[in-house]
């Protein structure tokens, strides 16, 4: 295999179809066909689904992180030898919304000075990022998986602390005699459908209240979230960072915890490709010094 056909595996997943990757490619679409299947030959393996448009299949989910790897080190090479393009490089990276809204900020602040790199930020939870590292769609993530994804090498941050937090007025309603709270049928707020802080809490309850199913909300965004919770709409894990009189503060009001449910720690990582280029380790050592705030670092083995 070539940096041509590594190349051209990337663009035809980027563009979706054979005809677009040859326009961005400035060659022929039957060019593109026999670059992929001369790929798929040497490797013996079907790599791309035919469909429209063109997705990535299992197999080939390695040789295109391998691509996205080669590419990047190919063109941190040329720039050194002052062969390289004089656009600003795309630096992918998948962030949890939580961190994107807090000590990430630092991160972000730091970057206006990285000329020559431009940040794409894809905001997943920090449970659901792995995929995003084994396709090669980015080349980092802040994960709670101390498992490196091939081809990585990861970094322990530190311990993010959320508190189940609700509004006075909404305990005060859902209150129970014994100075608990009616966790049946108190509504709660969940950041997306993946948000599983407030369930993993309930499930503690279920051997004495059995099956607990309450109203809950939906709300996509880090500081509507914490608002929410605030206006009363339900209870929730909040982070820490994010209370009243901290250093990234959502909300000012005083909101109460949630009498019998624990503090949640999730521990992130930095996942990153092995390869080592400028870039990266530019980020690696903002994300180091930023996540610092976090405390709690858990020694790897």
């Amino acid at each position: 295999m070539d940096v041509g056909q590594l190349r051209t595996l990337a663009q035809v997943v980027e563009s979706g179809t054979f005809e677009r990757a040859a326009q961005e490619l400035h060659i022929t679409a039957p060019a593109v066909s026999q670059r992929i299947r001369a790929l798929e030959r040497e490797v013996g393996k079907v790599l791309v689904h035919r469909t429209v448009p063109i997705h990535i299949t299992e197999s080939g989910e390695p040789m295109l992180r391998l691509a996205r790897q080669v590419l990047e080190l190919h063109r941190s090479a040329m720039a050194e030898m002052g062969q390289g393009p004089e656009d600003t490089h795309e630096l992918a990276i998948a962030v949890n919304a939580d961190s994107v809204s807090t000590w990430f900020t630092g991160v972000l602040a730091e970057a206006h000075a990285w000329r020559d790199v431009s940040l794409y930020l894809h905001l997943e939870d920090e449970d659901h990022s792995r995929h995003l590292l084994q396709s090669g769609e980015v080349s980092s993530a802040i994960t709670t998986s101390a498992k490196p994804v091939a081809g990585c090498r990861i970094v322990p941050l530190g311990s993010m602390r959320f508190r189940p937090m609700i509004a006075p007025t909404l305990l005060e309603e859902f209150g129970t005699s014994d100075g608990g709270v009616d966790l049946a049928r108190c509504p709660l707020v969940m950041f997306s459908p993946k948000d599983d802080l407030q369930h993993e809490q309930l499930a503690a309850f279920r051997d004495v209240l059995g099956h607990i199913d309450p109203p809950h909300h939906t709300i996509p965004s880090s500081e509507a979230f914490v608002r929410a919770i605030a206006d009363g709409l339900g209870w929730g894990m909040v982070a820490t960072l994010q209370l009243a009189g901290a250093r990234f503060a959502m909300t000012d009001a005083d909101l109460a915890v949630v009498p019998g449910i624990e503090e949640s720690h999730v521990q992130l990582y930095f996942q990153r490709w092995s390869t080592d280029t400028p870039a990266l380790a530019r980020l690696e050592q903002s994300v180091r010094r930023h996540a610092a705030l976090l405390g709690d670092i858990v020694e790897m083995n």
